[in-house]
């Protein structure tokens, strides 16, 4: 896995609180309090928007009709 850096500025009274988040709930460091805020939005968003295509699939909204490998393509360039 390749890591890329990143800075980031943020209000004090946020990074405050933050950091106490993070003694409190036992996080190693801020860093890795911020990436598992970070991972959780992304799949939970990922999820969601799954979850909205399946329904309007069901309920035949915006409805394509595809072989299985152009579904699959499809899916992985949403």
């Amino acid at each position: 896995m390749v890591l890329k850096q990143i800075s980031l500025s943020m209000p004090e009274q946020l990074f405050k609180a933050s950091k106490e988040y993070t003694d409190e709930f036992g996080y190693k460091n801020l860093q890795e309090f911020i990436l598992e805020l970070l991972r959780k939005k992304v799949m939970l968003e990922r999820m969601e928007r799954y979850k909205s295509i399946e329904e309007e699939m069901k309920a035949g909204k915006n409805v394509k009709k595809f072989s299985q490998s152009e579904a699959v393509k499809y899916l992985k360039n949403l």
